[in-house]
């Protein structure tokens, strides 16, 4: 067997094939046999008939059975001799049996990027304190007392700063509604009834709470109010809307006293002194979970930063289609609509090709740490990601791990497992420094 390979651009391999008479005529004799012994010819029982009969009525079929499997196993031995870390076979092209009865074909071949690994043990990590303080876990309390506060009306005085408005309003831009104006706008700044908002100066839009201070009940205001440059839609930015706003009341919120009775209305025969107890648990493990999550982050930046090469096409296409997917889910379980996804197609394309580069090019990365140090998945570890699946998703383990092959998934999972392992090899060998992130 003849091979020629060729490397291309963007971790593309063109792999020419040439077999010999020799390797060709013996398969093409065992194909032969196999359609003759169960191949109904006139005037002969099964198995019986010529070699030459059986040639000549089923070249074709015999042709095509031969091309499939030559190719396909030549291809992988060929690829195997050559030493090739191919990802994919995208094609084969050019089948031809020459008038020597050899045969020649073209693979193209996508192939894994070629990288010297940089050091990996012993990479710096900054991580913060995980201890928890009784400041943290005061203001777990205050938000928990927030969460089940009563609000009581305020009558005698205008609204202040701090107060609960709850007001009708409506947003002009150019004399025109708000969202006729631009549809791209957020909806919530286009208007609404029975509104709450706390006056604080970074609630709803900069400088709208402090233009409703000494507002009194039923009175009705109007301002305009420039958008600012940072932090909000592009096609609003820096242009002056002109607000409408009625107050309809003024709302104080009261906080129920962290005591003990509060403590068992929140979880049920709890003392106030167990429940910081049990806040405190949570948030410590709250912190291990952040600071773990963390190490990987920097450990991920480090190696990326250290390593450039090509990124095979194909795979940054059906990456970046991925990420698109889930950026494009995220955002229509936050409410955005289908017209404001549309509307930002370009950035939601651009983050997602950036995004799939990054992460494709960690992995390859991290699998080939993997395969220096030999780190691999067994059958139990797969096994528990698959039973954690199946939780999640509430459904059978057997339904989930039947689901994943069905879709082409499992080896996905796989590398999943695979990629966690090595990072946690990697976070066991780093150089752990303490101090903020």
């Amino acid at each position: 067997m003849n091979v020629e390979v060729e490397s291309l651009p963007n971790c593309i391999a063109s792999m020419r094939v040439e077999l010999p008479p020799d390797r060709v005529t013996k398969e093409w004799n065992e194909i032969v046999e196999g359609f003759r012994q169960y191949a109904r010819i006139p005037g002969f029982r099964p198995g019986k008939a010529p070699q030459n009969v059986v040639e000549a009525k089923f070249r074709k079929e015999i042709q095509e059975e031969l091309t499939k499997k030559l190719v396909s196993k030549t291809t992988r031995e060929a690829i195997r001799d050559k030493g090739l870390k191919v990802l994919s076979v995208s094609s084969v092209e050019n089948v031809e049996f020459t008038a020597e009865k050899s045969l020649r074909f073209t693979a193209t071949l996508v192939t894994s990027p070629e990288f010297e690994l940089p050091d990996y043990k012993g990479i710096p990590v900054r991580v913060p304190s995980d201890d928890v303080t009784e400041e943290e876990i005061d203001q777990t309390i205050d938000g928990l007392r927030e969460r089940h506060a009563t609000f009581s009306d305020v009558t005698g005085r205008p609204l202040e700063m701090g107060d609960f408005a709850v007001i009708d309003y409506s947003t002009t831009l150019d004399g025109k509604p708000l969202l006729e104006a631009e549809p791209k706008a957020p909806k919530m700044l286009g208007g609404g009834q029975d509104f709450w908002i706390k006056l604080e100066e970074a609630t709803f839009l900069k400088g709208f709470s402090e233009r409703l201070v000494g507002q009194s009940l039923q009175e009705g205001r109007e301002f305009d109010l420039p958008v600012p440059e940072e932090g909000s839609v592009a096609e609003l930015a820096g242009k002056q809307l002109h607000f409408q706003v009625t107050l309809k009341a003024i709302k104080k919120m009261e906080l129920p006293a962290a005591n003990d009775e509060f403590a068992d209305h929140v979880v049920k025969g709890t003392t106030l002194e167990t429940l910081r107890e049990k806040i405190k648990e949570q948030l410590a493990h709250e912190k291990t979970h952040k600071i773990e999550a963390s190490k990987h982050n920097q450990i991920i930046e480090f190696l990326v930063s250290r390593v450039d090469f090509e990124l095979p096409q194909s795979y940054v296409k059906d990456e970046t289609r991925r990420i698109m997917s889930e950026i494009v889910h995220q955002n229509q379980l936050r409410g955005v609509s289908e017209e404001v996804l549309r509307s930002n197609q370009k950035e939601i394309v651009s983050t997602a090709s950036r995004n799939a580069k990054d992460r494709l090019k960690a992995n390859f990365i991290l699998t080939r740490i993997a395969e220096k140090e030999g780190i691999e998945v067994d059958a139990p570890e797969l096994r528990e990601r698959i039973h954690v699946m199946a939780h999640q998703y509430r459904v059978s383990e057997q339904k989930m791990r039947a689901d994943l092959e069905k879709n082409g998934l499992l080896g996905q999972v796989r590398e999943d497992v695979l990629i966690g392992k090595v990072l946690d090899f990697l976070t066991s060998n780093a150089r752990v420094e303490a101090g903020a992130v």
